[in-house]
């Protein structure tokens, strides 16, 4: 039996639901690393994170883990508006470059479902800072089905 496209799996009112939860800024892990859902399309989700001073190494980089709950967080969120209700999403694996170092500011980034099945996803996500691209991962993620 063929899987469903990514088209056919697409629930916009769940993507809404994301959108909405981090109008006014999202709690936890997100919430502190400044991340901001932007836009969702099927399979594809843009956000910003705001990387504040406290967060810079001595050398006043982005310290890679907060690169890395970035990645992490963006590459888990792109798959929900395509799950079944009930459904979540764990990291299994992620891989990332770090490519460009980034300064305090504001980063742009993009996640792309690139397969998904019923039970697994594989998913990039990439974070740009002043236009450039500064990390790229590729993620797989466990889908499971509720108790």
């Amino acid at each position: 039996m063929p899987q469903p496209t990514l088209e056919e799996r697409y629930d916009q009112k769940i993507a809404d639901r994301f959108l909405a939860a981090t109008t006014g800024g999202a709690g936890g892990l997100p919430g502190y690393l400044g991340i901001e859902h932007v836009r969702f399309e099927p399979g594809r989700l843009w956000c910003r994170a705001t990387i504040r001073e406290e967060l810079l190494t001595p050398f006043g980089n982005a310290h890679g883990g907060v690169l890395a709950g970035i990645v992490d967080h963006i590459t888990g969120i792109v798959v929900y508006p395509l799950m079944k209700s009930g459904q979540w999403a764990a990291t299994t694996e992620v891989k990332l470059n770090y490519i460009a170092p980034v300064q305090a500011g504001v980063v742009e980034t993009e996640s792309t479902v690139l397969a998904m099945t019923n039970r697994s996803a594989v998913v990039r996500g990439e974070i740009y800072f002043q236009g450039r691209l500064a990390c790229a991962a590729q993620g797989t993620l466990t889908i499971v089905d509720p108790k």
